[in-house]
């Protein structure tokens, strides 16, 4: 049997980062993995193994937190790792000497030679804490992104993507594995256990692995955020197939036998989200009840729209209207060299020079007074049932200065004009309504929605791709309430449409959305409103 190498001493990861002070962590995603974290992840792993000469992967290596562990653990395994940073992966070989350490980007075919390099006959264990960053500067690499979408051969429904890093990570690696044995153990974004944005990669992942342990690790894990993160444990394994996946709380006690297992609970994922947590049976029955009783949310209100997103609160939205205009018509005729001057006297940051210059270079204009229109700063579950005096704002509502405009404005029809609109947001939590009772603009807040109280008929009737066709306001039709058949029959009973949207912004409100389903469901599912049983 071959000499063993020496194993590298347990270190700080957290610590080691600050040796690489030009390292942008954020822009990156990379926060290196505290030291008892590495090894519960490891164990993790390690339990679903079994025997067998073995190759480690850490395609995201850092500083070798994971390969430092796995030298320790399984001294004569072969360890192989990618970094991206030229100077953390110097630092990560010279801690492992007897490593495969490899500069390269594993989402732009990095991996490939290292992967070539691994014996046949040896199982795989994939490991490690992939960047995540929201959204992935991969979006903008056409081919890179269609390498790696072609991983995840299923539809991605409306509201569905891939977007960030630890998503093209895990389709790299479920596709490796699922031609080789092995065992994969990540730990990413709580968000890949629950929301709907990653219901089908949670659907790509089951069909070609098995999936073994999920560990809900809460808040705080890493040094500097508050992510909600998890380790999710699969195995390619023939032994894995057919077997209950294992969950573990946040803050796992020991059992009662003192036996040193965690407590958790065993459950099977289901479509057709394929969430992989434990559904609990009262949230459950709650959410079949609804249904049989009602509409989904989305349904009964048929017709409803994202917010205005300026892209430029600094320059196009002001409590006080009159100061709003001014600035307008200050910024109409500054030549495009003084924009500077403009930008300190209106208190512009100098940052965002750049977005003046931008706007500058577009058709010349002149300041209207009618773009100036009345403006909500919606912010979801802090402004829960109405909107206080403090979210009141004006905001200057010009397509030429608002690029995105166009499609939030829906052609010649301005849902915005509506003086009712039912604000609320759509799996994504904290769930929660709001009603604005009188005309405005409504922000574009995080996964929110507003739905008018009135909309044109043809709209309601034909769906919102006729508003692309219409040639006027008129020829939509006249104003009818936005409500499905159901759901006008239930109005009537309740007094009229304004009754009814103010039934729902109670009934989303309420304990049993607020207490019992939403923390279940409300980041994957559309809430269902029990009409027969929300009555007068």
């Amino acid at each position: 049997m071959p000499h063993a190498p020496s194993s590298p001493p347990a270190l700080d990861e957290e610590a080691l980062v600050h040796q690489f002070p030009g390292l942008d962590r954020r822009a990156l995603g990379a926060f290196y993995t505290p030291a008892p974290l590495v090894e519960r992840t490891l164990s993790l792993a390690l339990a679903h193994l079994g025997d067998g000469p073995l190759t480690v992967v850490d395609p995201a290596c850092g500083a070798g937190a994971f390969l430092a562990a796995a030298s320790r653990a399984l001294p004569h395994a072969r360890l192989t790792g990618l970094e991206l940073s030229p100077e953390v992966a110097r630092a990560c070989q010279a801690r492992l000497p007897h490593a495969d350490v490899r500069v390269g980007d594993a989402l732009r075919g990095g991996l490939e030679p290292l992967l070539a390099r691994i014996p046949p006959e040896h199982l795989e264990l994939w490991i490690g804490n992939p960047p995540y960053n929201g959204t992935s500067a991969l979006l903008k690499d056409r081919a890179a992104y269609a390498r790696l979408r072609s991983l995840l051969p299923l539809e991605l429904p409306p509201g569905t993507s891939l977007r960030d890093d630890f998503a093209f990570f895990l389709l790299l690696a479920s596709h490796r594995l699922s031609s080789r044995p092995g065992v994969l153990a990540f730990i990413t974004p709580s968000s890949l256990l629950h929301a709907f944005l990653y219901a089908p990669l949670r659907a790509s992942l089951l069909r070609s692995l098995s999936l073994r342990e999920v560990v809900d690790l809460g808040p705080g894990a890493f040094a500097g955020t508050q992510v909600h993160t998890c380790i999710t444990v699969w195995s390619s394994l023939s032994t894995a197939r057919g077997q209950p996946v294992f969950f573990r709380h946040p803050h796992p006690v020991p059992l009662p036998e003192g036996e040193g297992k965690l407590a958790g609970v065993s459950f099977s994922p289901e479509g057709p989200e394929w969430r992989l947590v434990p559904i609990p049976p009262e949230a459950a029955a709650l959410d079949s009840l609804w249904r049989s009783q009602g509409e989904l949310l989305s349904s009964l209100v048929p017709v409803s729209f994202p917010g205005v997103k300026t892209r430029f609160d600094e320059l196009l939205v002001d409590e006080d209207p009159r100061r709003l205009l001014a600035r307008i018509e200050d910024f109409a005729r500054t030549p495009l060299d003084a924009l500077e001057d403009f930008a300190h006297a209106h208190l512009i940051p100098a940052s965002l020079l750049p977005k003046l210059h931008a706007l500058k270079q577009g058709p010349p204009f002149a300041a209207n007074p009618a773009c100036v229109r009345p403006f909500f700063r919606y912010a979801g579950a802090r402004h829960r049932g109405t909107l206080p005096p403090e979210a009141r704002a004006f905001c200057y509502l010009d397509r030429r200065l608002i690029p995105r405009g166009d499609h939030r404005l829906r052609g010649p029809y301005d849902p915005h004009r509506g003086a009712v609109k039912l604000l609320f947001n759509v799996r994504e939590l904290p769930l929660s309504a709001a009603l604005l009772e009188e005309e405005g603009c409504v922000h574009d807040h995080r996964h929110a929605r507003f739905a008018p109280l009135l909309v044109p008929q043809r709209v309601r009737d034909e769906g919102l791709d006729i508003t692309r066709r219409a040639s006027s306001e008129q020829a939509l039709g006249p104003l009818v309430p936005n409500l499905s058949p159901r759901g006008l029959a239930w109005a009537e009973q309740l007094g009229g449409p304004l009754a009814a949207f103010r039934a729902l912004v109670r009934f989303l409100n309420g304990p049993e959305v607020q207490e019992v389903w939403a923390p279940v469901h409300g980041a994957s599912r559309v809430v269902p409103v029990p009409l027969s049983a929300l009555q007068p």
